[in-house]
């Protein structure tokens, strides 16, 4: 391979992440690096929807239907690192958009989106329960700031609205994490937990009208002005790829 044409920068970076290989034979070496991981929320105990902002925005006779079986699918790119069995990563969050449909019948008839942007930041700490050159299980704790975006759209008869909302949230949570060592730097981690999230309330970040109410820039009142609450959370299931680059 004839590297003459390639930046230096770009070889040196391939050098940095390739010469561990030949270092590391398991989890009984040190471990630090970086992580790509994706997951999934499950919402099965009930109270634990309580994200979902529609019913709220709805005028009082409107029937919502859909609007809480969204699949939230949060990623996350981070870095860790091991000392003896335990371990510690720090981490980015984001939420993958979803556009997930919802209709409204009564009052209002019609079809709406939800979609959420979010992100934010968390912290993993584990230790090693069972752990061998090619395998290990852990029990980790976590927790998370996340800031939370929802865009909301309604299409009606004769209308089409929109309304931005935000939140922020805290998440803290426990689970196992079991984990296989692919050889050649390659990690494969499963969290499988539950995430706990402190209840908070929707915001209007801009005054707009929506389904025929109007709604000023602040905290989001239902039709019966009860505050809107922004609890997330739930039985979280994470895939990760974890790759180690030094020692």
């Amino acid at each position: 391979m004839n590297f003459s044409h390639t930046p230096r920068a770009l070889v040196a970076i391939l050098a940095l992440l390739s010469w561990p290989a030949f270092a590391k034979t398991g989890f009984l070496d040190p471990q630090s690096g970086m992580t790509l991981g994706l997951g999934t929320y499950e919402h099965s105990i009930a109270g634990e929807n309580l994200f979902d902002p529609v019913p709220a925005l709805a005028p009082s006779g409107t029937t919502i239907a859909g609007s809480d079986t969204l699949r939230l699918l949060p990623a996350k790119i981070g870095f860790f690192t091991t000392r003896g069995n335990a371990e510690v990563e720090g981490y980015f969050r984001y939420m993958l958009n979803q556009r997930s449909p919802w209709t409204a019948s009564g009052g209002q008839d019609g079809t709406g989106y939800t979609t959420f942007r979010s992100y934010g930041a968390g912290l993993n700490a584990g230790v090693s329960f069972l752990q061998e050159s090619g395998f290990q299980m852990k029990a980790t704790l976590n927790a998370e700031y996340v800031l939370q975006r929802a865009s909301i759209e309604f299409r009606g008869s004769s209308t089409t609205d929109t309304a931005q909302l935000a939140t922020s949230s805290v998440l803290t949570g426990a689970g196992i994490q079991p984990e296989l060592w692919l050889g050649d730097l390659w990690v494969l981690s499963l969290f499988a937990g539950y995430q706990y999230g402190f209840a908070r309330t929707w915001n209007v970040s801009k005054s707009t009208t929506f389904m025929g109410r109007s709604f000023s820039q602040g905290g989001l009142d239902d039709a019966n002005g009860v505050a809107a609450k922004a609890q997330f959370g739930g039985f979280l299931a994470e895939l990760a790829l974890k790759l180690n680059f030094y020692k």
